[in-house]
């Protein structure tokens, strides 16, 4: 955006309303010392709000115009007739100075900043002749690139100078601060402090999300293992079940076959029962068979007895009958011996039939007591175990050698009494 024109009003040297312009691309100004080509770059500088302090001054009112007086101590005749114009004033001295540059847009739109000072230091801003805060006055140089702490506009004298003896870090500040990156530097520092931070939680974010895709797939494969695992348990249960229908199958198919045992040993026990009866037949018989066998010893002994008293009576006849008593006498020793024997027999009979009684009575309980289990079974339709079982065959064979040993007593019995008799017999 091209400079137009300055108008300057009591700034510096320049007395009243001065209009120096316009300027062109490339303009000149060129004029002996002290002719005020110096406060002209001042009085731009000032108008695009440059501080005091780089205007040559140490406050902004001494950039308010101020009389000359020569060096012979008059005043020129221009001041003369200015004091007279501003009477009552002081010292014709200016109460304010103004500066205002024109430019024009790439619109061909004028804009004009003007920039007041008094004698008191305050400072006016006027945009498009509008007063304005300087906050706004600068956004709006800011926003035609005139840059004013940059000071891209001017290059004062010595600056070329001063900028060729900077080290390489001033340069470098000096092209950030025209190029209003320099004041952006803090806004640059935290923006790069956020970028870290952001880059950190990025960096962070990944790591984490790399750590939680990893915990996915670690939960996959628990997922999985935790399914194969389910799976064998399913298929534990249904082996389990299988088993225990197959152990209950075998447990039916053994109660049918115990039951088909117990029946037949139903039967067999009927059988046994009935031996038992004519086992208990023959004891009946052998025990009668031993009460005759004990009455006719008794009788023996009477008659014994008589044939005592009888050859008692007969003593005078004792020498005639010697030899017959002799022979009597070997007789009835033969007798008592037979007797003795037959006593003997008798009582070994007699604690045979008792063992067999007790052994009979043991029979009959055990059998009853089967019986009742039997029974018992047969109502409860519960099989037999093992040990019952075994005792039911150790009953059994029980049963069978008493029988025989009954049978053997029985024809032993018989036979001792068939000698008895016939040893009785003989004696007679």
């Amino acid at each position: 955006m091209p400079l137009l024109r300055i108008e300057v009003c009591d700034f510096k040297s320049y007395r009243g309303h001065q209009t120096i312009g316009p300027f062109t691309n490339f303009t000149s100004v060129i004029g002996p010392n002290g002719a005020g080509k110096s406060n002209l770059m001042d009085a731009i500088s000032f108008v695009l709000g440059v501080k005091s302090a780089q205007l040559r001054s140490s406050q902004l009112k001494d950039l308010v115009y101020r009389g000359r007086r020569l060096a012979n101590g008059t005043q020129t005749q221009e001041d003369v007739e200015e004091e007279e114009e501003e009477e009552g004033e002081g010292e014709g001295t200016a109460k304010k100075a103004w500066v205002m540059a024109v430019f024009r847009d790439e619109k061909n739109k004028e804009w004009t900043f003007q920039r007041t000072i008094s004698t008191t230091g305050a400072s006016e801003y006027k945009l498009n002749k509008k007063v304005v805060t300087y906050s706004a006055y600068n956004a709006a140089l800011t926003s035609h690139n005139i840059l004013v702490k940059a000071k891209n506009f001017l290059v004062f004298q010595g600056d070329v100078e001063a900028v060729a003896s900077q080290s390489p870090r001033e340069p470098s500040r000096l092209i950030e601060q025209i190029s209003g990156s320099l004041e952006l530097a803090g806004e640059y520092e935290k923006a790069k402090e956020e970028q870290e931070k952001a880059t950190e939680n990025a960096t962070f974010n990944f790591t984490k999300r790399r750590g939680i895709a990893g915990e996915i797939k670690q939960y996959k494969e628990q997922k999985t293992e935790a399914e194969r695992f389910e799976g064998l348990c399913q298929e534990r249960d249904e082996l389990i079940l299988q088993r225990i229908l197959l152990k209950l199958y075998h447990i039916e198919e053994a109660i049918e076959n115990n039951s088909h045992a117990i029946n037949r040993k139903n039967k067999e026990l009927v059988g046994l029962r009935q031996e038992q009866a004519a086992h208990d037949e023959a004891l009946n018989a052998a025990r009668t068979e031993q009460a005759k066998a004990r009455s006719g010893v008794m009788q023996k002994e009477k008659q014994i007895k008589k044939a005592e008293k009888a050859i008692d009576a007969k003593k005078p006849e004792l020498a005639a009958f010697e030899a017959q008593i002799t022979h009597a006498t070997r007789k009835l020793a033969n007798a008592q011996k037979n007797q003795d024997e037959v006593a003997k027999s008798e009582e070994t009979v007699r604690k045979r039939v008792e063992a067999l009684q007790k052994e009979l009575t043991l029979v009959r309980r055990e059998a009853d007591k089967a019986s009742e289990e039997q029974r018992k079974a047969s109502r409860h339709n519960i099989a037999l175990s093992e040990e019952s079982l075994a005792e039911y065959q150790a009953l059994k064979s029980s049963a069978s050698m008493q029988a025989v040993g009954e049978r053997q007593s029985l024809e032993t019995l018989s036979r001792e009494e068939k000698t008895a008799n016939r040893a009785l017999s003989q004696r007679q």
